[in-house]
């Protein structure tokens, strides 16, 4: 069954009405359909080695494809960050657990008020564990540098970070070693309806 046969213009809705969750389902249901109008057809996503996913299991791809259809798959409750809550002895903002927890997914290119990045994702258990890491790397970095405690979701092609603040939950441009520099947004919810998707390629 090609990936044509599998296209849906929404994704499933989940049972959870988290507004994080739902903003996020919009941007993807969004991203899908841009793909769907320019190219007639899902996203795509080539790995040498192979990097296996839910994402690309469900997209109609064959066992010796080089280059994978894939759409986001709704993740399942998880206690995502625990271990490094346990580790920093913090708990975490509640949006950074509804963000990197929604979806298995590819990160995606967009736009914020014409500033271009890349949205975060996590593809599977294996890129869970890098991006664990560099939290966790990212963390220790602020606390030796005295710097207020945010959390990245996205970079731009430069040398900017795009995060969600620990305290305030707004969504902050920064530079690595610095503080905020920019507020782009009240909150993480707000910050995803502004979103709009892009055909650019997504460099993680």
């Amino acid at each position: 069954m090609g990936p044509l046969s599998r296209l849906f213009f929404l994704i499933p809705m989940s049972v959870s009405m988290n507004p994080v969750f739902l903003a996020l389902d919009a941007l993807f249901t969004r991203y899908m359909n841009l793909h769907q109008m320019e190219k007639d057809r899902l996203p795509s996503v080539s790995f040498d080695p192979p990097w296996p996913s839910l994402c690309t299991e469900i997209a109609g791809n064959e066992p010796s494809d080089t280059v994978l259809f894939w759409r986001p798959i709704e993740r399942k409750g998880s206690d995502l960050f625990i271990s490094l809550e346990s580790a920093l002895e913090l708990k975490f903002h509640p949006d950074v657990d509804a963000f990197y927890g929604a979806f298995w997914s590819n990160g995606l290119s967009v736009e914020f008020n014409e500033l271009p990045f890349n949205l975060i994702q996590i593809w599977n258990e294996e890129d869970e564990e890098n991006l664990k890491q560099n939290l966790l790397g990212h963390a220790f970095a602020k606390r030796k540098n005295r710097l207020p405690m945010s959390w990245f979701i996205g970079a731009t092609s430069g040398n900017d970070v795009i995060c969600i603040d620990q305290e305030s939950g707004q969504v902050v441009l920064e530079k690595p070693g610095y503080k905020a520099h920019e507020v782009l947004a009240a909150n993480l919810e707000a910050f995803l309806i502004g979103l709009k998707p892009t055909m650019d390629d997504y460099n993680a």
